[in-house]
C-alpha cells in the first residue's frame, strides 16, 4: 500500500475505460449561499482531462488503503483546497459499473467557505446555485447521479428518546440507567460510522446507497449522570434534558434544521413532534439498525 497506488486505467464490466485501479470517489459539498438558497461546490475540468471542459464534484482515484470518504476528502483538498473540518458527510451514492465504481460522498457545510483552484486539473472552481447546475455542461457520471443527489442534499438528524429506547429492551436497564445510556451512546457512535442503507419513507427520498445521519441522544432523570462522560463524537451528540425529556425532544424537533426523525413510542410525544414538522418512528426501527 502506498500513496498514489490507485492511479491507473481500468476497464469495467461494461467495457468503459475509467481512471482509478481501485475505483474513484468525489465530494459533493453543499451550503446555503448568500441568498439563503442551496449551492454546491463544483470544479471545471481542464481541457486535457478525460471528459474535458465539464463540471462536476472534485474527485479522483482511490488508493488501495483508502475509504471512499477518505479519498473524496483528500481529492477535494488537493483540487480546490476544501478543509476537511468544514464539511460533514451525510450520504453516499455508488455508481457501480461492474468491477469499478465511482462513489459520491454528499456533505454539508454551515456556509460557503473560500475555495480556489489548487490543481492544474481544475482551473476553475465555484459554488454553483443548485438550481443552475443543470445549465452547465456536466461530467456524464455526475449528470447521471445529480437527480438523486439533488433530492437528498438536505441532511437528516435522528433525535433519540433515550428513556423510551432503553425501556424497550429487557436487558436490566432499570438497575443502572446511566450505564444503559452509555451503552446506547456507544451503539449510536458505531452506527454513525457505518451509516444506514435506508430511512423510513416519510423522512427522505430513496436513491442514496447509504445515509449518515447525525444522532442526538436525549437523556433525562438518572440517566443524565452519564452525560458528562459522553463527549460528542463524530455523528453523535448527547443532550441532557434539564427537566422533562419530552419537552427537550419536542423543542429539538421544532428548532433543528434539515430533515428530522424522532425515535420514540410515546404517543403524546409523537403528536408533538409531528406537529413540529418532524417525522417519527418507533424504537424497533433504531434497534434493528444497531
Amino acid at each position: 500500500m502506498a500513496d498514489g497506488d490507485g492511479n491507473g486505467w481500468v476497464v469495467c464490466a461494461q467495457g468503459h475505460r475509467h481512471w482509478g485501479k481501485y475505483g474513484a470517489a468525489g465530494l459533493l459539498a453543499s451550503a446555503k449561499g448568500p441568498d439563503g438558497q442551496p449551492s454546491v461546490l463544483l470544479i471545471h475540468r481542464a481541457s486535457w482531462t478525460q471528459h474535458p471542459d465539464t463540471w462536476g464534484p472534485p474527485g479522483g482515484a482511490r488508493d488501495s488503503h483508502e475509504s471512499a470518504a477518505g479519498a473524496a476528502l483528500r481529492e477535494a483538498a488537493e483540487e480546490c483546497a476544501v478543509p476537511p473540518e468544514a464539511v460533514r458527510i451525510h450520504g453516499l451514492v455508488d455508481d457501480d459499473h461492474g468491477g469499478w465504481s465511482y462513489q459520491t460522498l454528499l456533505a454539508d457545510a454551515d456556509r460557503e467557505f473560500t475555495v480556489y483552484p489548487a490543481s492544474r486539473e481544475a482551473p476553475e472552481v465555484a459554488w454553483v446555485p443548485a438550481d443552475r447546475v443543470e445549465s452547465l455542461p456536466l461530467h456524464p457520471g455526475f449528470a447521471k447521479t445529480w437527480p438523486v443527489i439533488r433530492e437528498a442534499m438536505t441532511p437528516v438528524t435522528v433525535i433519540v428518546d433515550g428513556a423510551n429506547v432503553m425501556g424497550s429492551r429487557a436487558d436490566g436497564w432499570w438497575r443502572d440507567r446511566a450505564g444503559a445510556a452509555a451503552r446506547l451512546y456507544g451503539e449510536l457512535a458505531e452506527l454513525a460510522g457505518r451509516g444506514v442503507t435506508a430511512l423510513p419513507a416519510d423522512v427522505a427520498p430513496g436513491g442514496l446507497d447509504r445515509w449518515y445521519p447525525e444522532y442526538v441522544l436525549v437523556v433525562e432523570g438518572q440517566a443524565r449522570a452519564a452525560a458528562p462522560a459522553l463527549r460528542d463524537a463524530d455523528g453523535v451528540r448527547v443532550v441532557a434534558a434539564p427537566g422533562s425529556g419530552d419537552d427537550t425532544i419536542a423543542e429539538l424537533a421544532a428548532t433543528t434544521g434539515g430533515r428530522r426523525l424522532v425515535v420514540t413510542a410515546d404517543r403524546e410525544l409523537r403528536g408533538r413532534v409531528t406537529d413540529a414538522g418532524a417525522a417519527v418512528t418507533g424504537p424497533r426501527w433504531l434497534l434493528g439498525q444497531l
